[in-house]
């Protein structure tokens, strides 16, 4: 049985780089599709990180308020290339810290609440001194973010009992988790089902949904993978989870492009998916 989609407990969003062009007028495609926000890319250091320029955030802040959306987080992406785990006096080190200043100023001047910090590619975690080096850097933008009421959100596939122990190191009320549906299962091969419940109290109140099968990143539809996408929604309504749910399967890109002609029907059988998991009783 099936009730009506809770529109005030639940609110729909997509990264612009899930969409065609990936650029501003993804806040009007996403406003066509009758979702309620948009995740920002923060850019890349080869181009100058965009969001680093007044005038563009200016632009977003324009075209969100026209077309009526949230936009509700930035996500630094570059940080797969240049990671904070390399440390300061690194060559990839100084980047993301050059990235991460100016990522947490244009997340006050955006007026967003959350900043994501990816931990994967060249910035994942497997040595004790990347885990030292991200620690103090996870407590840098943390602090800094801090008078702002901004949330450092990380994005990581390790195991929750790690997950739980850098939450200790970091030791900041303003770090989250940043959960997403494919990771443990394809960065790692986890049963997401064996970590959500010990790292849900972690969780910021915005999630990624995607689906997959196995390495295979973003390779399927939501529900049509591998990656335990019911069991997951299931638990999140019935621990209360109230907030977020943000479809970053890769619509534009190959496999996943291959299934159907046009992209956008590909984001709009994934909201329909999803809004009718979260609807079952």
């Amino acid at each position: 049985m099936c009730t009506a989609f809770d529109h005030e407990k639940y609110k729909l969003a997509v990264p612009e780089w899930c969409l065609p062009g990936d650029s501003i007028f993804s806040i009007r495609l996403a406003s066509e599709l009758g979702l309620d926000g948009l995740q920002l890319e923060a850019g890349f250091y080869e181009t100058g990180f965009k969001l680093g320029h007044p005038r563009v955030r200016e632009l977003y802040l324009e075209a969100a308020a026209e077309h009526n959306i949230q936009l509700i987080s930035i996500v630094m992406n570059d940080l797969n290339i240049h990671g904070l785990r390399n440390g300061r006096g690194t060559e990839f080190g100084d980047i993301a810290y050059e990235g991460l200043d100016i990522a947490l100023e244009a997340v006050v001047d955006l007026h967003i609440p959350v900043l994501m910090i990816p931990s994967f590619e060249n910035n994942d975690m497997h040595t004790p001194q990347d885990i030292e080096n991200t620690v103090e850097a996870l407590q840098y933008a943390c602090d800094k973010a801090a008078k702002d009421n901004v949330i450092i959100a990380t994005e990581t596939a390790i195991a929750s009992d790690q997950l739980k122990a850098l939450f200790v190191h970091v030791n900041r009320d303003n770090l989250r988790l940043f959960y997403d549906s494919q990771n443990y299962m394809c960065f790692r091969g986890y049963n997401p089902m064996e970590h959500l419940p010990v790292v849900y109290p972690y969780m910021v109140n915005q999630l990624h949904v995607k689906d997959g099968f196995g390495s295979a990143y973003s390779s399927k539809c939501l529900g049509e993978g591998d990656s335990h996408f019911e069991e997951q929604i299931q638990f999140l309504k019935e621990n209360g989870y109230c907030g977020w749910f943000v479809f970053e399967n890769y619509y534009t890109k190959l496999p996943l492009r291959r299934e159907m002609d046009d992209p956008i029907d590909l984001l709009k059988k994934d909201i329909r998916s999803l809004t009718q998991t979260l609807a079952k009783d």
